[in-house]
């Protein structure tokens, strides 16, 4: 939007900069939109144009002139009291240092933790670095259009469409360009803004025939029931030979098939999405055999969002060879949704529906014991038998069980720990933390943990811990938790005596060395990156044995970055720097003493919650 007002005394010029200059923090919206939910009315970070008053006879001495329209620098929708950044956040960055690592911001992410810090920089206003004398951008977009691109750009790959757009809205339409055109378009279609959708594209097609935009005109005439043009424009697309095999595909289904989905398709663009919604479309009847191939997370989302077609009656196959359609179609949803949870595009509830609805009685279920990590069918047997439970005892032990096998295998054959605490959390926060429920306290607190659940989780936490006096068994399990406890915490006190010989003694006494003291480094490796003091004596208890482990360990230009730039406070390189080091993968992946490194940046940089957040992830995450 172009702010131009006449400015005709020097009072009047002082308070028009003022409101330009301290705008973000006050007019920002208070928090991060979930991915693929409405966004809570964002507000503009622009200030409000007053009515236009008759301008007055300027008096002599007084100078006139021109305000140029507010830059894409202030476009955002967070700022610090909702946990964003400054708008000073690129302060001292170097701009080619940032135009080489912020575009490696990872496509996918599978940490909550490391999302949320991600959302909440690429949401954050703030204006780019400047460039050196002799730097060559390589491109003719200001500095500023490019850092506004590649933050829309990402946000897009991770799935947030939601935010896509409320950016976009922001946008003045001078400081358009082509990419920022077409990511609108795509987060209308993505949030079913259809009409603003297809009034960009006529506008589009005006003004030249791209191909990108003659696809979304043919769904326009769709929507329209304008069924004629939109015949006639499929065939000329088609005529044209466009490799763009998801298109046809959603294109049929809009028109009333269900053909199987392209083996070669790995993605949905937010046209194909559209598509398939005004269809109505149930899930691929061969999605068993391209779900693996799927890693992108707005995709997982929306396939995990359909639902099965309803049994064709005329299909003559055996019962047998429609049960294990049925049964691979199941399987193949269920990881699609965990997949999804994982990397923030499902929420919980969804999952949960889909595991309810598994039908575990054709074939017969094994029992419960004989499940493993691998058995994505497994998984929804025992939600359903934890549901089924009526006494909490019993309850407990079904969850129990479930929970404690995605925990011992740390997210290598199944989903880890955090997405399974997330199902499992609504269940939970309704049990009461009685004396006799003592036993399932530790797996209970780490649940609704890893669910961001703090107020629910602390009654089983006080529970083992009162108990602890007058019982040995309540100790253990309280000195299990005390790792926890104090990484959400933090402060700068060192830690009690003994304490991680205490905690070592918690483990099961069948656990290897070599496994106790890669846990206890992991352990100490990620107080310490939190800002928790430790002690010399405290690592002598992870000596004992060697610790070999074959986790990923940051590159040393990461390393000596994140280093340089925790030193001088550049929160936003620090933030970069620690998403790439960090990765796709969830923190655990990492090696202790990368993520002991990425800790300590964000806790020196001032993102200290953000720091602990990471920690305690990982710590769940790797069963500690």
């Amino acid at each position: 939007m172009t702010l131009r007002r006449r400015l005709l005394t020097a009072a009047a010029l002082g308070v028009l900069a003022a409101g330009l200059a301290g705008g973000p923090q006050a007019l920002a919206q208070e928090a991060v939109t979930a991915p693929g939910t409405a966004p809570a009315g964002p507000l503009s970070l622009l200030p409000e144009a007053a009515p236009e008053a008759p301008p007055p006879t300027p008096e002599p001495g007084i100078a006139v002139g021109d305000l140029a329209a507010p830059g894409v620098d202030r476009i955002g929708v967070v700022d610090t009291v909702a946990g964003g950044f400054s708008s000073q956040l690129w302060r001292g960055t170097d701009l080619e240092l940032l135009r080489r690592v912020l575009p490696q911001l990872p496509r996918r992410i599978a940490s909550p933790a490391a999302r949320k810090l991600a959302f909440n920089l690429l949401l954050s206003p703030g204006a780019p670095p400047p460039s050196s004398d002799n730097a060559d951008t390589g491109s003719a977009l200001t500095a500023s259009q490019w850092l506004l691109e590649t933050r829309v750009s990402a946000l897009a790959a991770l799935g947030d469409w939601t935010n896509v757009a409320a950016l976009l809205d922001f946008v003045p339409a001078d400081q358009m360009t082509e990419t920022l055109r077409r990511l609108k378009a795509e987060a209308n279609l993505a949030v079913n803004h259809v009409g603003q959708a297809c009034t960009q594209t006529q506008a589009a097609l005006n003004a030249t025939p791209d191909v990108y935009w003659q696809k979304i005109q043919f769904f326009c005439q769709m929507n329209a029931e304008e069924s004629s043009a939109a015949g006639l424009g499929l065939s000329l697309l088609r005529e044209q030979r466009i490799d763009d095999p998801a298109f046809f595909w959603a294109a049929d289904v809009l028109g009333g098939a269900q053909p199987p989905a392209p083996v070669t398709m790995t993605k949905l663009e937010p046209l194909h999405f559209a598509m398939l919604r005004k269809a109505n479309a149930t899930l691929p009847p061969n999605l068993a055999d391209i779900q693996a191939k799927i890693v992108d997370p707005a995709t997982l989302g929306w396939l995990a969002a359909l639902i099965p077609a309803e049994e064709n009656k005329t299909d003559k196959a055996p019962a047998a060879t429609k049960r294990e359609r049925r049964r691979a179609l199941e399987e193949a949803r269920i990881l699609i949704a965990e997949r999804a949870l994982a990397f923030g595009t499902a929420n919980a509830d969804l999952l949960r529906d889909i595991y309810r609805n598994v039908n575990i009685k054709d074939p017969a279920p094994p029992t419960l014991t004989q499940i493993t990590a691998a058995d994505a069918r497994g998984r929804a047997f025992l939600y359903q038998s934890a549901l089924a439970q009526t006494v909490p005892v019993a309850r407990a032990e079904v969850v129990a069980l479930a929970l404690d096998l995605v925990r011992a295998d740390r997210g290598e054959k199944g989903p880890d720990f955090i997405v399974m605490g997330r199902v499992y959390a609504p269940m939970l926060s309704e049990m009461q933390p009685t004396p006799d429920l003592m036993w399932f306290a530790g797996t209970a607190a780490r649940a609704l943990l890893a669910a961001d659940m703090p107020d629910k989780a602390k009654p089983w936490l006080d529970l083992v811990r009162n108990m602890a006096r007058t019982s040995r068994e309540a100790g253990q399990i309280a000195d299990g938790l005390w790792p926890l406890e104090r990484l959400m915490a933090g402060g700068s006190d060192p830690l009690p005596a003994e304490s991680i010989r205490a905690w070592i003694a918690s483990l099961p006494a069948s656990t290897p060395a070599d496994v106790m003291a890669v846990r206890g480094e992991t352990l100490l490796a990620l107080l310490t990156g939190a800002g928790i003091p430790t002690r010399a004596s405290d690592w002598l208890p992870v000596m004992a044995a060697s610790a070999k482990s074959d986790a990923r360990v940051i590159a040393p230009h990461l390393w000596n970055g994140l280093d340089l730039a925790a030193q001088d406070r550049r929160a936003g390189e620090v933030a970069v720097l620690s998403l790439v080091a960090i990765g796709e993968d969830s923190p655990a992946r990492a090696s202790a003493v990368s993520l002991q490194q990425v800790l300590k940046a964000l806790h020196i940089a001032e993102r200290s919650g953000d720091a602990r957040a990471i920690a305690l992830e990982t710590a769940l995450a790797l069963g500690l």
